[in-house]
């Protein structure tokens, strides 16, 4: 399936974002005038949203994020904290489109998790031949959006992120600080034409080198789903 998987060496975090941020720049400009869903990660992979310029955005373009954690506070939200960024303004100003994810107050996880991909399935039947893109990110355990590893449930993991949904609404227990997860799975993975992943800090090397030499299991290591995307371009700081 995939068409490219490349690697993008730079000598420090803030360069690596820049050059993520130059390629999804870059990108946007060449499809400006096509459908465009972008999903975008949290936590550092935000800073790639840093490098896009407000000319490359406009109402073509639609956003969400990638995973959210279920929270109303701004320092935990994933949709509340991509609201702060100058992208965010940016695009609203562009009369770009989104799909949020802040839980109202009747919500629950499920009905979060059944609306966004009521939302996800929408654009794609309105857009048939849109393209889907992505920001990525990966922590040191090999999670990649909200999809945690679960080697000690096969089971589990299988119906919560290779099932048919695109998104699922989980309990991540003692996987993660933020245990209440909503999130694309890795078969939304699947659906993405291009992303632009960015992975830096020594921590993450061990793992990152299971996923550009595609070894393992995604039980495991769930970033190797990366390998299922069309195309996709790392950018990091970790050498070889």
């Amino acid at each position: 399936m995939q068409n490219g998987f490349k690697i993008f060496r730079q000598t420090d975090r803030q360069s690596a974002a820049a050059e993520a941020g130059e390629h999804l720049n870059q990108f946007l400009i060449e499809n400006k005038t096509k459908p465009v869903l972008l999903m975008v990660s949290g936590g550092s992979a935000f800073a790639i949203l840093d490098y896009v310029g407000k000319t490359t955005l406009g109402p073509n373009l639609t956003i969400s994020v990638l995973d959210e954690r279920f929270s109303q506070d701004p320092a935990i939200n994933n949709f509340l904290q991509l609201q702060k960024t100058e992208f965010y303004k940016d695009a609203l100003d562009s009369e770009a489109h989104f799909f949020g994810t802040l839980a109202r107050k009747e919500d629950t996880m499920e009905t979060l998790a059944k609306r966004w991909e009521e939302n996800l399935h929408k654009w794609r039947e309105e857009n048939p031949m849109g393209l889907i893109i992505a920001t990525l990110g990966m922590g040191p355990d090999g999670h990649t959006a909200g999809v945690m590893p679960f080697p000690e449930n096969s089971e589990k993991f299988n119906n919560l992120f290779e099932s048919k949904p695109w998104v699922k609404a989980y309990d991540a227990g003692n996987k993660n600080p933020y245990k209440e997860r909503v999130t694309a799975t890795l078969t939304f993975l699947k659906q993405i034409n291009f992303a632009f992943a960015l992975v830096c800090g020594q921590d993450k090397k061990e793992k990152l080198d299971c996923v550009i030499r595609n070894q393992g299991e995604f039980i495991k290591i769930p970033a190797l789903a990366w390998h299922n995307i069309e195309n996709v371009n790392v950018f990091t700081d970790v050498q070889d």
